[in-house]
């Protein structure tokens, strides 16, 4: 049996896709297996990743795969910035206010830029003007995401 150690696998796949997967939902299988495990192995391996929050797929526009560098709770996080980044921009800019929220609720700067990153590419954030604040701030938008997520 080769090497199913989710850790290992995990820390593997975020050095070599920092920019994570393109591709649909079987695409991490295909991976693996393309690294020598075997479909079954694949499966189990690409499951592990995803249950344990080191690996998180980011359906939509531009579909991917997205390989935190720890484990972490995504659909909770797209929850907070669904119902909770609204009321937390204020007059700083765009960009840092994101940071600092995500890095609120993750507790790791570097975390939380892997995660903006990965979200601006999958087409979940946007920068656009805001009225009521009369300044861009970013807009996090994932309906199809939280639904999928559960």
């Amino acid at each position: 049996m080769k090497d199913t150690n989710v850790e290992r696998w995990a820390q593997a796949l975020k050095e070599e896709y920092p920019r994570g997967l393109l591709g649909e939902r079987e695409a991490l299988v295909s991976l693996l297996v393309g690294k020598g495990l075997s479909h079954a192995e694949a499966v189990e391996v690409a499951r592990a990743l995803e249950a344990q929050g080191y690996a998180h797929f980011l359906p939509g526009e531009r579909p991917r795969w997205f390989f935190s560098s720890r484990s972490l709770d995504l659909k909770a996080l797209m929850r907070a910035l669904d119902q909770e980044f609204p009321e937390f921009v204020g007059e700083g800019d765009e960009e840092e206010e994101a940071l600092a929220f995500l890095a609120a609720r993750l507790g790791d700067r570097e975390v939380a830029r892997e995660v903006l990153e990965a979200m601006r590419a999958a087409g979940y954030v946007e920068r656009a003007y805001s009225p009521e604040l009369a300044r861009d701030r970013l807009f996090f938008r994932f309906p199809e995401a939280l639904r999928l997520l559960g």
